[in-house]
């Protein structure tokens, strides 16, 4: 179902499988014959209206989260979708390697620069940021205009964590 589309149940004297396959395969959700009961028909008004509900908010939930992954990583994920409503979800790191990188003279190039091509050149800038980062084994803290900051260490998986920055960083540099 889309957002606006609402269930449509046929309601048909016909009853023979060829009609009611007929029926639904030309979009129907549901199929009753006449003379029908009409505490069924409300029964499966109401299931098919719990269905759109269902599938709505399956659908909300994938955006949900795909929104999330693009925030946040999947450890913290987990971690929210676990946590009640009003606890604080908080970790403290002994240590951690933060880079934050932009670009010189951004400023200069945004005032001389057409428009679409500055556009272009932060595109490629991010993907190669994104890239990297991946390389690297680091966490994609943020991209705005021309600031990037990633982070390694903070999930426990890069053991020489300045060093992934750190070789990011040069990457970065050529």
């Amino acid at each position: 179902y889309n957002r606006t589309q609402l269930p449509v149940i046929m309601v048909s004297a016909k009853s023979s499988p060829d009609n009611i396959v007929e029926g639904l395969e030309a979009g129907c959700n549901d199929y009753i014959v006449k003379p029908f009961n009409r505490l069924e028909l409300i029964a499966r008004i109401s299931t098919q209206l719990r269905v759109k509900d269902a599938l709505r908010a399956e659908v909300d939930n994938a955006k949900s989260t795909q929104l999330l992954q693009k925030m946040l990583p999947d450890h913290v994920i987990k971690r929210l979708k676990k946590a009640a409503s009003s606890s604080l979800i908080v970790d403290s790191h002994d240590q951690v390697s933060v880079l934050v990188a932009d670009i010189v003279g951004f400023n200069h190039l945004s005032s001389t620069l057409p428009t679409m091509e500055l556009i272009l050149m932060l595109n490629q800038v991010s993907s190669v940021f994104d890239e990297l980062c991946d390389k690297h084994r680091c966490y994609k803290v943020e991209s705005s205009g021309d600031v990037y900051m990633a982070v390694a260490g903070h999930d426990g998986k890069a053991l020489d964590h300045a060093g992934a920055v750190i070789s990011l960083a040069l990457d970065l540099v050529e």
